[in-house]
């Protein structure tokens, strides 16, 4: 259905389409143009109302309706009032294919509402699918938006939204549909305890693919099936540490000579079997009592360790009896399971603590899988590392203090099948540069200009124009750009409850005909 001609415009600006009288244009609605062989597919990024009148008789006449209430009956009102949209040309379509947007259509080409059929290209292009196809407020609700997990991984996902916009859901949402793809893997830090589900809550578990999902969490007894988060710390090596607690240099040294003295039993060594005197004739005096001291408190309560028991909720410097939490991670990796780590009960510094001792340990396999034994890293799955508030690990502050086992990925990842999905609700305070490696960016609504400025700037494709539709956006909706799409995406994200409910009345509905 035709809402629009062409009235004028040029390829490096925008187009201009006059509205016919009575049809919506709302911004971000993509219509389609037809120019002889050529097809156009066009963004709306503002709608404004103009007229042939001039301003001040408009004025005037306004004047007149306000003051003294007067109905004024104007000659050609549809023709000398009108409306006009400024669109974007996304696509152009010839006979061969996909052209880059070079050309513009004619004066008075047609603008129409296209129907599913046009976006026919958009499909197949991936395994997860994620979201129906948004047309400006319209949503095609037989047209699903997938994309391709594996490019998607290894390039990095940033998940950008203000509070209530919808970024968890759809990581639950994103995460589902990797559930339903073999020999990819993923770890979440759930910092909030919201991906696992509970009690009245929805969560992963929930899954029809609930045997993928492996959940380390210090409250093991209140989940049954599940994995005690627990970190002994004969498995935690200084290096662990590095880029994610603030220790001063001399404190980074005494912990290398005690790893390098003590071995494994350095931080047991340092807390709790010898006197700051012994370490320091143990250490060759090369460290001061006092810089022991320091590291001491510094580590009991990074580790949130009791100072009488030196045992915590998560960590311990108890002897272990048990499997390393860290082989079972890798083991769990290797059978492509989805592992959620519950970090919702301890402190701010804990939280990073196991966070990094988890994700770089895991690095460090797929790194020297590739190296040693190239052949058994080809059978390695895809591994996503998705978690929240990204500037606390990924922020300028945060590697003020130096790289961390998160930026590294963000830089080489792809080059060992490992890539990030990065949550927050403020873009600006990451880097440049850990923004441009996030090469897929998932957009909901973002008030901020500053954020979205940020995720612009360093978005894969021009998305300069859709500042104020990303403010605009309503929970849930959202738009993509991604290099492994055809354009920025608008689209509507599913409600990841409403998954769960479909799943369920599907499997009953097998029972019934098995």
């Amino acid at each position: 259905m035709g809402i629009g001609k062409v009235v004028g415009g040029s390829a490096s600006e925008k187009l201009l389409i006059r509205v016919k009288s009575g049809e919506q244009a709302n911004i971000g609605d993509i219509l389609v143009i037809k120019d002889s062989e050529l097809t156009y597919f066009v963004k709306i990024v503002d709608v404004l109302i103009t007229s042939q009148l001039p301003e001040q008789f408009i004025e005037d006449i306004a004047g007149q309706k306000l003051e003294h209430d007067i109905d004024i009956n104007l000659f050609d009102e549809k023709d000398r009032f009108y409306r006009l949209c400024k669109a974007k040309i996304l696509k152009v379509k010839g006979n061969g294919g996909f052209l880059p947007p070079r050309s513009i259509p004619s004066h008075f080409s047609e603008a129409i509402k296209p129907t599913p059929k046009e976006f026919e290209f958009l499909k197949n292009k991936g395994e997860v699918k994620i979201g129906y196809l948004r047309l400006g407020n319209s949503i095609i609700k037989d047209f699903d938006v997938a994309l391709p997990a594996e490019k998607l991984i290894s390039h990095h996902v940033l998940v950008s939204a203000a509070t209530g916009k919808g970024k968890s859901n759809f990581a639950k949402v994103f995460v589902s549909g990797l559930l339903s793809i073999p020999n990819i893997s993923a770890i979440i830090l759930d910092p909030h305890n919201e991906y696992y589900g509970s009690k009245g809550t929805k969560g992963l578990r929930d899954h029809k693919a609930r045997e993928r999902i492996e959940y380390f969490t210090p409250r093991a007894r209140e989940f049954p099936g599940s994995e005690l988060l627990r970190i002994h710390s004969v498995d935690l090596t200084p290096a662990d540490f590095y880029g994610v607690i603030s220790f001063t240099d001399a404190q980074q040294q005494a912990m290398d000579l005690s790893y390098r003295k003590y071995k494994t039993n350095w931080i047991k060594n340092l807390l709790k079997e010898k006197n700051i005197r012994e370490i320091v004739v143990d250490l060759e005096n090369k460290v001061s009592p006092m810089t022991i001291a320091s590291l001491k408190r510094k580590l009991t309560f990074a580790l949130e360790l009791d100072p009488g028991t030196y045992d915590g909720l998560v960590f311990t410097v108890q002897e272990r009896n048990e499997t390393s939490i860290f082989e079972k991670i890798k083991h769990a990796i290797q059978q492509g399971k989805v592992i959620i780590i519950d970090t919702s009960i301890v402190g701010f510094e804990a939280e990073k603590l196991i966070s990094s001792s988890i994700v770089r340990k895991i690095f460090r396999l797929y790194r020297k899988t590739k190296q040693l034994a190239p052949e058994k890293f080809e059978t390695l799955p895809e591994l996503m590392i998705l978690f929240e508030e990204a500037p606390r690990v990924l922020g300028k502050e945060a590697l003020a203090e130096g790289p961390n086992v998160f930026s590294k990925i963000a830089r080489e990842g792809r080059k060992f099948k490992v890539g990030l999905c990065a949550i927050t609700q403020m873009p600006s305070l990451l880097p440049r540069e850990i923004l441009s490696q996030m090469n897929t960016k998932i957009i909901l609504g973002i008030p901020s200009p500053a954020d979205r400025q940020a995720v612009i700037n360093s978005s894969a494709q021009d998305i300069s124009d859709e500042s104020t539709e990303i403010q605009m956006l309503d929970k849930g909706e959202a738009i993509i750009t991604s290099p492994f799409i055809d354009f920025p995406l608008p689209l509507k994200i599913y409600l990841f409850d409403d998954l769960i409910k479909d799943e369920k009345k599907s499997s009953e509905l097998n029972i019934g005909v098995a």
